[in-house]
């Protein structure tokens, strides 16, 4: 009898050692898993996600500009979202940034290329779907195995984004949007995937 209890004692003892030890794998897990959530809210895979013949993009408008000029600054408002790409991006692996010539692209993205010191490339925008794919296929063909950020304009960015995501993401941005960001992962064999996300301060 005493050997049955004691066996029974002892089994009991493991399962509950077995069980705690099991609660605390999953509790360092949803930890770990929350680390990275608050490091990288975007979700951007890390380099060991991203194969040699792979490319991320990330694509967006650039910030808030001012209504004056040809070739006007951002707002406060703009300045602040270029800070808050900055932040959004800080814990996250980036190999180029790409803007066009202009003062509101460079300037959405210069916090954000210091912050890693990156030299800013340019590029001309595409006024054509050819253009743009062509201008894509450069990008991919440039970038295997790497992360870029792309800035552009509301006119350009939806066009890019259909290319990059083989004409399953079809979006449009209004002169009042600035807070649509875009991901998107792309293998030789064509997209793997394309997500569309928010930053920063809501826009109509």
């Amino acid at each position: 009898m005493k050997k049955l209890i004691i066996s029974g004692l002892i089994s009991m003892m493991i399962f509950t050692s077995c069980e705690r030890a099991f609660s605390q794998e999953i509790k360092k897990e949803n930890i770990e898993n929350n680390v990275q959530s608050t490091e990288n809210p975007l979700g951007i895979p890390l380099p060991s996600e991203i194969s040699s013949t792979e490319t991320v993009c990330i694509l967006l408008r650039h910030a808030e500009k001012e209504n004056v000029g040809t070739d006007p600054d951002l707002t406060s408002a703009g300045k602040l979202r270029a800070d808050e790409l900055k932040r959004l991006l800080g814990n996250v692996h980036i190999d180029n940034i790409y803007t066009t010539a202009y003062n509101r692209t460079r300037q959405t993205a210069l916090p954000l290329a210091e912050s890693k010191g990156i030299v800013i490339k340019e590029y001309a925008p595409a006024a054509t779907i050819a253009a743009t794919q062509l201008f894509i296929n450069n990008i991919l063909a440039q970038n295997q195995g790497k992360v870029v950020v792309i800035v552009g304009h509301s006119n350009t960015v939806p066009q890019m984004v259909k290319v990059l995501s083989n004409n399953t993401l079809n979006v449009t941005i209004s002169e009042t949007q600035f807070d649509h960001i875009f991901i998107t992962k792309n293998a030789a064999g064509g997209s793997v995937f394309a997500v569309q996300k928010k930053f920063g301060q809501s826009t109509p």
